[in-house]
């Protein structure tokens, strides 16, 4: 499955993995400001269940909060005196806490796929395939907006707009195979002869009335 870094998060990456699908996403980088130390620089022991920071100062699990969320939590006494503290955190309490999603496993193992020759060429076709379809339903489907209000309204549009798409698709594909004069041909006798049984049919219903 190829997605942007956008959709790079444990909930979809577990759903991914979980389907026995795998994920082929692109690097994400870390948001973390200027001249302070990005998150990968905090390595999770998983052993001991704690993280050692850049000075190699142990973090302790403190709590998992709503999101999901494990955080685990400096001691302040230490980060008081750190020559790192700068390039650390700017917490008023000299701690720093650093989190970790409980489905982490699942972004660490995407990043696995990320360095595999294989998946890296399928990511590349995400732009000559998917990002082509999505371009062209928004210039020239009206997809970039829409003037419906309501999740089942919204699902219809796309659902009709996809369809037209996949309708579109398949002219293209009978044109180059040259099956698109037989298949309209194939089209019009159908439509011609529903026509006749119909009027057939109110002739002999006229008669019958008669």
């Amino acid at each position: 499955v190829a997605l942007d870094s956008g959709y790079k998060t444990p909930w979809i990456m577990k759903q991914i993995i979980d389907t026995q699908r795998i994920p082929a996403v692109p690097y994400k980088r870390p948001m973390t400001k200027d001249g302070f130390f990005k998150k990968y620089e905090y390595v999770y022991d998983e052993y001991h269940d704690c993280i050692l920071c850049p000075n190699n100062q142990v973090l302790t699990y403190s709590t998992t909060n709503r999101d999901g969320y494990r955080e685990y939590k400096s001691d302040p006494k230490l980060c008081k005196t750190c020559s790192m503290r700068s390039q650390c955190t700017e917490s008023k309490s000299c701690q720093k806490v650093v989190l970790r999603h409980v489905w982490e496993p699942y972004m660490e193992l995407a990043e696995d796929y990320r360095h595999t020759p294989e998946y890296r060429d399928i990511y590349k076709l995400r732009s000559e395939t998917i990002e082509r379809v999505f371009a062209d339903a928004k210039e020239k489907h009206a997809m970039r907006y829409t003037q419906l209000r309501g999740l089942q309204k919204i699902k219809m549009q796309v659902t009709l707009t996809f369809a037209c798409m996949n309708l579109k698709k398949l002219a293209t594909w009978k044109r180059r195979k040259g099956m698109l004069r037989s298949f309209f041909s194939h089209l019009i006798q159908n439509i011609a002869l529903s026509d006749s049984q119909f009027i057939i049919k109110r002739q002999k219903g006229a008669m019958q009335f008669a």
